[in-house]
């Protein structure tokens, strides 16, 4: 594990970490996941109210630029004096909306998609990435205070208490190098706190999972048990199923509970606490649910378990693995299931009801519960893996819904008088009372046409297309991508951003139902292949949910070099020598040769002056550094940031030359991705790039490739 500390002024680190909730802050926050420590899920927001529910709408909608799996955190910030709204994607970027206008603020760009849900603490925001690292960011800025590399990959939901008094810890999960099922750990971090620990260093590990192979991405809990011993409770991965209560302040294990064992059945799920006494229970209880379609009520000091739910017998013929985090109000749970959400009691187990008593089936939910509104009041929101966000009564009746067009993973955060969530379309929503309730705006791109070759004039490459809604369009976003570069064009600096960036397109009629938009953006001299995205909004300020977008190669006007790969060829599968007996049957080391051609004949000095070759591990989401070790780290050969290698060259300067390299595999069956690009003596890049998208290392029996 390593710690990165950036280099930030005295003055800058305390202004941040006195940058917390103020006396000026708003009434409702939800500052980390599923609200608060203990996973509640309860939110103190009046604003919102089964009553009101059903004038819901759309109040903004900001596009993150990549599918949305992490659910969204709203704390306010003394420093901005302002409410911001988290969230990140899968496309590696982290930001910060303001949570009354949708307008970003900044952003933080990750090695790999972001997957943890952030937590929000003392004007600092933590959150990890399948990069391995668990970031601290200046939560008005976004500047990285430091950083600490797991080794694994980062799904958990951070967590951030004093459990002593002594200082803020970070508590969270890896669950292994690839995200699979191939170890991981629960780890504790010194949060940025004015104590004597150094942020972001290691305050302990716990690695004592009864599998190896365990790790966990189950965001964890935090609780006092009767005997007031501070406790972190999360679940592990499969194979091993199980709840682990550990000693906050030491990493000692506690206690384990045993959950059901069956093909797939991690405990992914966040532990919900409540505190001695509650309910009944003297020593406090945790409730979580497992894949294996079971809801556990286990004594919080002890770790003996109070009741079982099983969700598999009241709901035989109900697919999905239950991933809901409960939020509890009173004795009633609240979860999600296979086909919607059920409420459970909480002292004895028993079910009040599930929403399919009532209401048609969902798809299934992995969202958690969030419960708003003033008592007698309250309301139910979750989102669906259909699309579909949701508003349910304490009954089990459903008040209001909204369908977003893709996946929702997300957990709706209620505060701020809104409810935020995010969907799979990469598309952040607030919504309250009164906001826009009509039809949602649909977008068209006809020029240029998906898939076309367009030439470069030199002078602008140029889009255009048409917009309708039932009431109007106020505006239509449009973000270009140079997909060899993975960059998009930032109208507002004139340059090629590596975060998604978006601007107003200019509208033929603005406000009218129905609209052409067009817009410009300078072409490179080399050509290349782009993406083009367009997005609608209405006056309503919805967005349209499809987010069209097609692909086009610009020709160049530089003569660029050419390059291909021969070998390896698309989904070749390769079987490396096997096994070590001392490795535990892993593969021996083995190399995979990359080769192929470069030319370059035109230009004022025609010739290849080097080929550079990128080889990705798909699972790992790793790249290779070169047989002399990763920078900095000649131990490591592999890391989560992109890295490209130099090839050997047989005629380097030649318009014409043979290039090869090669790479060493991982021990075991991986997926590699495998990209070249030859640059020439003008300076030129490759724009389109030779790319095989994958190639397989497997067992001696294993000959598929997909």
């Amino acid at each position: 594990m390593k710690v990165r500390l950036s280099v930030l002024a005295f003055a800058v680190l305390l202004a941040s970490a006195t940058a917390s909730f103020s006396a000026d802050a708003p009434s409702t926050q939800w500052p980390m996941f599923h609200m608060d420590r203990n996973h509640s899920g309860v939110s103190a927001e009046t604003a919102l109210t089964a009553t009101n529910v059903s004038s819901l709408g759309v109040d903004w909608v900001a596009n993150t630029g990549g599918p949305a799996y992490t659910s969204p955190v709203v704390a306010y910030n003394a420093q901005l004096a302002r409410t911001l709204v988290y969230v990140g994607n899968q496309n590696g970027t982290f930001a910060a909306y303001d949570a009354d206008t949708g307008d970003r603020i900044w952003y933080f760009k990750t090695a790999s998609a972001v997957q943890s849900t952030a937590a929000v603490s003392g004007g600092v925001v933590y959150v990890g990435s399948s990069d391995h690292n668990l970031y601290a960011l200046n939560a008005a800025t976004g500047q990285m205070i430091c950083s600490f590399d797991s080794g694994g990959v980062i799904s958990s939901s951070p967590l951030v208490v004093d459990p002593d008094g002594t200082g803020k810890v970070v508590y969270f999960g890896d669950n292994g190098l690839t995200g699979a099922d191939d170890g991981g750990d629960e780890w504790a971090i010194n949060a940025v706190d004015p104590n004597v620990a150094a942020d972001c260093s290691l305050k302990w590990r716990f690695t004592g999972f009864d599998s190896p192979r365990a790790g966990s991405w189950s965001p964890p809990a935090f609780g006092r048990d009767s005997s007031g011993r501070p406790l972190v409770v999360f679940g592990s991965s499969d194979p091993d199923d199980s709840v682990y209560a550990l000693d906050a302040v030491t990493g000692a294990k506690v206690w384990r509970y045993q959950g059901g064992i069956g093909t797939d059945t991690d405990i992914g799920a966040g532990p919900t606490i409540t505190g001695p006494g509650v309910n009944g229970f003297p020593d406090g209880e945790v409730y979580v649910s497992s894949k294996y379609r079971e809801v556990y009520a286990i004594n919080l000091k002890t770790g003996v378990g109070n009741w079982l739910f099983s969700i598999r017998t009241d709901s035989p013929k109900i697919a999905g693995a239950p991933r809901s985090t409960a939020a509890i109000l009173g004795n009633s749970l609240f979860l999600g299931y296979g086909a919607g959400i059920y409420r459970l009691n909480a002292v004895t187990g028993t079910k009040v009801w599930k929403t399919t008593d009532f209401n048609p089936a969902t798809p299934e939910v992995i969202s958690s519960p969030a419960v708003a509104g003033p008592a007698n009041d309250n309301v139910v929101f979750f989102g669906d893996v259909g699309g579909s966000f949701r508003a349910y009564s304490l009954s089990g009746h459903q008040l209001w819904s909204y369908n977003s067009g893709a996946l929702v993973y997300s957990s709706p955060a209620v505060a701020n008088g809104h409810m935020y969530i995010a969907s799979a379309n990469g598309l952040l929503y607030a919504f309250n009372v009164g906001g826009g309730v009509s039809g949602k705006p649909s977008t068209t791109i006809t020029t240029p046409a998906d898939g076309s070759t367009v030439a470069n004039d030199g002078v602008a490459m140029n889009f255009a297309g048409s917009a309708t809604d039932d009431l109007g369009v106020s505006k239509v976003f449009v973000a270009v991508k140079n997909t060899a570069t993975g960059r998009w064009w930032d109208k507002a600096s004139g340059t090629w951003s590596p975060v998604f960036q978006q601007w107003n397109a200019s509208l033929g009629a603005p406000g009218a139902t129905s609209t052409s938009w067009s817009a410009t953006v300078p072409p490179p001299p080399e050509g290349g292949s782009f993406l083009v995205q367009a997005d609608a909004v209405d006056t309503d300020g919805q967005h349209d949910p499809r987010l069209p977008s097609i692909k086009f190669t610009l020709a160049s006007v530089t003569n660029p070099p050419d390059t291909v790969i021969t070998t390896p060829t698309l989904r070749q599968i390769f079987h490396p020598p096997c096994c070590d007996p001392s490795t535990n049957g892993f593969f021996m080391p083995y190399y995979i040769e990359v080769a192929g051609t470069a030319n370059d004949v035109g230009g004022a000095n025609p010739g290849v002056r080097l080929v550079r070759v990128s080889v990705r591990n798909v699972d790992h989401g790793e790249y290779w550094c070169g047989s002399s070790g990763c920078p900095g780290n000649p131990d490591t050969f592999w890391r989560p940031t992109f890295t490209s290698v130099l090839a050997d060259l047989s005629a380097p300067g030649a318009t014409e030359t043979d290039w090869t390299t090669q790479f060493l595999i991982y021990d075991h069956e991986h997926k590699y991705r495998i990209i070249a690009w030859a640059i020439d003596k003008d300076g030129y890049a490759d724009p389109v790039r030779a790319t095989v998208n994958r190639i397989c290392v497997n067992d001696p029996t294993n000959n598929r490739c997909l």
